[in-house]
């Protein structure tokens, strides 16, 4: 499609020496029918495929090649998504997710970062077409968040429909459901259970939030565990041994210095403490690898990485140097537009 596209732009450029303004429709109409054309993936039926996609892997500091942390699973036909952070929807689109099956969204916890997406995956995927509801699931808070998506896009709706009613388009399914999970002990609460699928959330140890989890993915005889913000966690080292695949945090100490003094230095009013008090919240790369050799798991993947380094090898191998020290499996660096079989 990219291909298509890029060809389609230089015949256009080419024409452009020799057409007038009135004769280009007939040269941009192809363009037009192909694009909207290769919007039909958004419906698309994926059938039996059960895939992950890395749909964002940064972190709050904004990076053009890494979106804020969202994942997504295709399982049964459907689409689940694992937060939805900034640039969510434009990067499922980006990547060709069937957007229009998505089932439900799963919170880890209620950060910024990791929600700032949800509003528009919901109102978008409504808005060109997603005739069901979808439920956002999370921790207690998770009605409150959705109450306040609810307030601000009310005036959009409620313009929208005068032009949508008559095809029939329900407003009420575009932000439909909040589930609110609370997980209180070092047990697992499912959240689904459908033939082919299972998924239980845990709870993790993001300091300062009372309720941060995981999720425990067992889909297509493979079992995946995503792990959600967290220090070193004892209980997501329970909950993860076993699994084929652990998808973790992770955060370069090396790397958060150098980005400390930097912001120190450039008078951008981010202290190096500040930097410190971000480092104690998350896993870091040393720590990570510990983790993952106790759990004997054969495949670690890193996202929502901190910093969010550029995708080029010299990066992805600074991040992870001195890792496989300690953990002799497989060691990959996640980066947005990653898909993974299961």
């Amino acid at each position: 499609m990219k291909k298509l596209i890029a060809v389609l732009i230089l015949m256009f450029s080419g024409a452009g020496l020799w057409l007038h303004h009135e004769d280009y429709f007939p040269v941009v109409e192809p363009a037009v029918r192909a694009l909207v054309a290769g919007g039909n993936y958004a419906s698309r039926d994926p059938g039996s495929e059960t895939r992950l996609l890395f749909c964002g892997t940064g972190s709050p500091s904004r990076n053009p090649a890494r979106s804020g942390p969202c994942l997504a699973l295709i399982a049964g036909g459907k689409l689940y998504l694992f937060d939805a952070g900034e640039g969510a929807i434009g990067r499922l689109h980006e990547f060709e997710a069937p957007v229009l099956r998505l089932e439900k969204i799963f919170l880890t916890h209620l950060h910024s970062d990791h929600i700032s997406g949800v509003a528009e995956v919901l109102h978008n995927t409504w808005l060109y077409g997603r005739q069901h509801p979808v439920a956002l699931v999370g921790p207690p808070g998770t009605e409150e968040v959705l109450n306040g998506i609810r307030a601000v896009y009310h005036e959009d709706l409620t313009e929208r429909m005068h032009v949508l009613a008559q095809d029939g388009v329900d407003p009420a399914i575009a932000f439909s459901e909040a589930v609110e999970v609370t997980v209180d002990d070092q047990d697992a609460v499912v959240v689904v259970d459908k033939p082919g699928l299972k998924i239980e959330a845990f709870r993790v140890n993001h300091p300062a939030w009372h309720y941060a989890y995981g999720y425990k993915i067992q889909v297509a005889n493979k079992i995946v565990v995503v792990s959600g913000d967290t220090t070193y966690s004892e209980n997501l080292l329970k909950h993860a041994r076993g699994a084929d695949l652990l998808i973790h945090e992770a955060l370069n100490t090396r790397m958060m210095k150098v980005a400390g003094a930097t912001l120190a230095e450039s008078g951008s009013g981010i202290s190096e403490s500040r930097i410190e008090d971000i480092a104690k919240v998350h896993t870091s790369t040393s720590a990570l690898a510990e983790l993952a050799a106790e759990t004997d798991i054969s495949h670690l993947l890193l996202t929502h990485l901190i910093p969010p380094i550029p995708d080029i090898y010299p990066a992805r191998a600074a991040f992870i140097s001195t890792m496989d020290q300690k953990f002799r499996g497989e060691l990959t660096v996640a980066y947005d537009g990653l898909w993974v079989d299961l």
